[in-house]
């Protein structure tokens, strides 16, 4: 599998209301809080766009392979996942001129979100934006 990371600047490791995920068509924002030392939430939003599949579990639900480090965003060109949703996105609409004009397959990505003893989220997807 080839994967890059996306750095975050606030840590997914000590949310206390988070995530919070908002769907609007095919975007996705995903939006998590962080406990400052006084106690005080701080929020973070990140937003993918072109969404095709989502996979959202409890904590005690993750995988060993979704555990990953709380400053970062995993992205994988070339997961089983990715291949299993792009199968039948292919067959549907991807053969279409549009979309071949768009980037075709290639453009979708899966990312993968941790957030400690709460959740992980696994998102297939054409961009990922930290804001």
């Amino acid at each position: 599998m080839t994967t890059t990371k996306i750095k975050l600047l606030t840590p997914t490791d000590r949310t206390e209301e988070g995530p919070r995920l908002t769907y609007d068509r095919d975007r996705l924002t995903l939006e998590y809080d962080y406990q400052q030392d006084d106690g005080s939430l701080e929020w973070r939003k990140i937003v993918f766009g072109e969404v095709l599949a989502v996979e959202y579990r409890q904590g005690i639900c993750c995988t060993a392979d979704s555990i990953i480090g709380a400053r970062e965003i995993r992205v994988s060109t070339n997961s089983t996942w990715l291949a299993e949703v792009l199968e039948p996105w292919q067959h549907a609409v991807g053969w279409h001129e549009w979309q071949e004009e768009q980037g075709g397959a290639a453009r979708f990505r899966h990312f993968t979100v941790y957030f400690d003893d709460a959740a992980c989220i696994d998102v297939i997807s054409s961009s990922c934006n930290v804001e």
